[in-house]
């Protein structure tokens, strides 16, 4: 897993603490250090809820058991009766340890000294890469971070003080309005994945879809550099192969989206590549007199170009 030389992070002794502090029964129910079951009572996901709550429709039974094994629910709440009592980048590294992630860093000079800047990165797996990334930043200015997401994921109560939450289907509640610029005028770093969602197959090759184009003016309004980032990883090929059937056969619900939690479990033990590109000022982008999608488009190009300066072939 990878670490930062320069010592612990201020969270570690926390992580080590409560490890120890929960154990589990043969039942999975948390236990105290006396071995009595502990009165903390830990978030456990209930996909068939969620669907009814955010999207006003109750699904049959049988529908939501199908759903239940494709997206691991048994294994999330297994991860959050044994560690849904840490939250933060604390229950980043949890999981780091938890699904044995390896990550290489390229370019970690390149990383400005001021944590207050905007990491913009491709989004090729949905869901692991945001987890490296938080860590790998999270780690290395020895900081809390903030991530602007789908707030489909605040379900999961361990990232809600991380997480900024972004609807991407509708328009901002005040509330989303609020928490975004709250992590604009903080210290920490923020990370953010213009696509969206994930990479697709587009044109013969694994890439982003279209850019929005909103971080660059998030970056200029609260004066923050950006940070081109190149997350090498894939999904698995049967992953895009269903996205393509689906684009062949017209049926608009976003099954690829559905895959994400098994293609994260799948990945146990997996290796991945993060390449730093040069920070962008603020200052030189506002001064340019580009407008936000005409920086959007040399950022992204920033971003696509890293691989080939490392040395890494991209499919």
């Amino acid at each position: 897993m990878y670490s930062d030389k320069q010592g612990k992070t201020s969270y570690n002794k926390l992580l080590d603490e409560r490890n120890e502090s929960i154990t589990m029964n043969e039942a999975n129910q948390p236990l105290d250090p006396q071995g009595q079951l502990s009165h903390y009572a830990p978030q456990q996901i209930n996909i068939g809820d969620i669907i009814e709550h955010k999207f006003k429709r109750k699904l049959p039974r049988f529908v939501i058991r199908s759903i239940e094994k494709l997206i691991h629910q048994d294994e999330i709440n297994y991860v959050l009766r044994k560690y849904g009592h840490i939250e933060g980048m604390a229950f980043i590294d949890f999981l780091m340890e938890y699904f044995g992630i390896h990550i290489k860093v390229y370019g970690k000079d390149r990383l400005p000294t001021d944590p207050r800047a905007m990491f913009v990165s491709n989004h090729p797996l949905g869901g692991l890469d945001g987890i490296c990334l938080s860590h790998v930043i999270g780690t290395h200015y020895n900081s809390d971070i903030r991530y602007i997401v789908n707030d489909m994921l605040l379900f999961l109560h361990p990232f809600r003080n991380i997480f900024v939450p972004v609807n991407t289907l509708k328009g901002q509640s005040r509330n989303s309005v609020f928490r975004v610029n709250e992590a604009l005028s903080s210290p920490y770093p923020v990370i953010s994945f213009p696509a969206g969602i994930c990479s697709r197959i587009i044109n013969g090759k694994i890439q982003d879809l279209p850019w929005k184009h909103s971080f660059v003016k998030q970056a200029l309004r609260s004066e923050r550099n950006i940070v081109p980032i190149f997350f090498y990883g894939y999904n698995s090929r049967s992953f895009y192969n269903t996205e393509l059937i689906r684009k062949k056969l017209g049926i608009k619900f976003n099954i690829g989206t559905s895959l994400l939690p098994r293609e994260m479990f799948n990945a146990k033990g997996s290796n991945y590549v993060v390449c730093v590109g040069e920070p962008l000022l603020w200052e030189n982008l506002k001064g340019a007199k580009l407008d936000a999608q005409a920086i959007t488009t040399v950022v992204r190009e920033k971003v696509y170009q890293l691989p080939e300066e490392f040395g890494l072939k991209t499919r």
